[in-house]
């Protein structure tokens, strides 16, 4: 009997030392090797700020626009390009909070800008405006995305812009 016993822990004992050697848990199966994947495509959105402008407001120069990445990876060599059928577009901000002047089509990075306009007093009924925002990769030759912005006026032969959405 005392063989038995003796034999039945030498079997534990080998198996214990078995399975410390070479576990079998799921656990410690090799990691499959990750599978190419599809490039996730850019989707960019114009956040603009406030929603109601005046050139009368003394608080800001204008509407601030902002690239919003909401899918997808910017390159780092990327360009924004903002374009406007009226009104113009200004950098302001630190460090200096000076006003410039850029123009109403500016390439730039993805800081924001401003959107402000001065009107002619014999204007009577304004137009909407539509603001494009194109951001591409020039290392690439290609187009990355594309955003609208619409502003509306309210009421329509007013000075006040109102941001109306996605155009």
């Amino acid at each position: 009997m005392k063989k038995w016993i003796s034999l039945m822990l030498l079997m534990v004992m080998v198996s214990l030392t078995c399975g410390c050697m070479f576990p079998e848990s799921p656990g410690s199966q090799p990691a499959p090797s990750p599978s190419p994947k599809a490039a996730i495509p850019l989707s960019i959105q114009i956040n603009a700020t406030p929603s109601r402008y005046n050139p009368a407001m003394s608080s800001t120069i204008g509407i601030r626009l902002e690239a919003v990445n909401s899918s997808g990876i910017i390159p780092p060599d990327a360009q924004f390009t903002w374009e406007t059928g009226f009104g113009t577009f200004y950098h302001w901000g630190p460090p200096d909070f000076r006003v410039e002047e850029l123009a109403p089509k500016y390439t730039g990075t993805d800081e924001p800008v401003y959107w402000s306009y001065f009107s002619e007093l014999e204007e009577k009924v304004r137009q909407p405006v539509t603001i494009t925002l194109t951001v591409s990769e020039p290392s690439a030759g290609k187009i990355l995305a594309n955003a609208t912005l619409r502003i509306g006026w309210e009421p329509p032969d007013s000075f006040t812009a109102v941001v109306e959405g996605p155009g």
